[in-house]
């Protein structure tokens, strides 16, 4: 399916990145730090294949999709969007590759992860009940509870929050740690600064058209 580009290949693509990054990880800051985005990608599949296996209005979605899709032509015009995607995984990835190698991340380092598992609860709390809520009261419910009582759109805050935080502490760590390394931490920060960026437009963008189809519906 097109849709799948932008949702199992995102959670294939950041579960498979901290999987193969854990070996490599020389501290307990660096092993935190991939296998935060290990879980974060099981996570999420779990989560849309829940979702594509049990809610009918999902699947109507998803073939809405499919269908503009292959009226704008075959999969060989989709390769640009398909390449932007995975360069923007590979951005979201590569924070991991200066926070792996590095010998003494700062305790800096160590507090941002800990912010990213915050973010990974905050987006999963809110996908949990969000879920439980309409399945319980039906999908047209509108969720103000739980998680929801205090953030507009926790799911996307937490992946705000888990994605900002992962790319701040592949900053931290290369400022104190690659000193003899320029040319090869500036590739990865750039990088990191590109996934960030690409992430926080998409997210953004999410929130702005749920922002419109809410004001329609409630």
């Amino acid at each position: 399916k097109s849709e799948y580009g932008v949702s199992y290949a995102y959670g294939t693509a950041t579960f498979l990145s901290g999987i193969l990054v854990l070996p490599s990880a020389t501290t307990r800051i660096a092993t935190a730090h991939a296998a935060c985005l290990a879980l974060y990608g099981l996570r999420l599949n779990a989560f849309l294949l829940y979702r594509e296996l049990s809610i009918a209005r999902f699947r109507e979605f998803r073939d809405k999709i499919e269908a503009r899709a292959l009226e704008k032509g075959g999969r060989l015009s989709r390769a640009p969007f398909i390449a932007s995607c995975g360069l923007l995984y590979l951005g979201l990835a590569a924070p991991l590759m200066l926070t792996a190698p590095a010998s003494a991340p700062p305790a800096l380092a160590g507090a941002l992860v800990c912010l990213m598992y915050a973010g990974w609860l905050t987006a999963a709390a809110g996908d949990a009940w969000k879920s439980v809520v309409k399945a319980r009261k039906g999908e047209d419910a509108l969720v103000t509870g739980g998680p929801f009582r205090h953030l507009r759109h926790p799911n996307f805050s937490g992946e705000m929050l888990l994605w900002g935080a992962s790319a701040a502490a592949g900053a931290a760590t290369a400022a104190t740690n690659f000193g003899r390394s320029v040319l090869a931490a500036c590739g990865w920060l750039s990088l990191s600064a590109l996934g960030w960026a690409g992430i926080s437009f998409v997210l953004a963008q999410a929130a702005t058209s749920l922002e419109k189809r809410q004001a329609q519906k409630y």
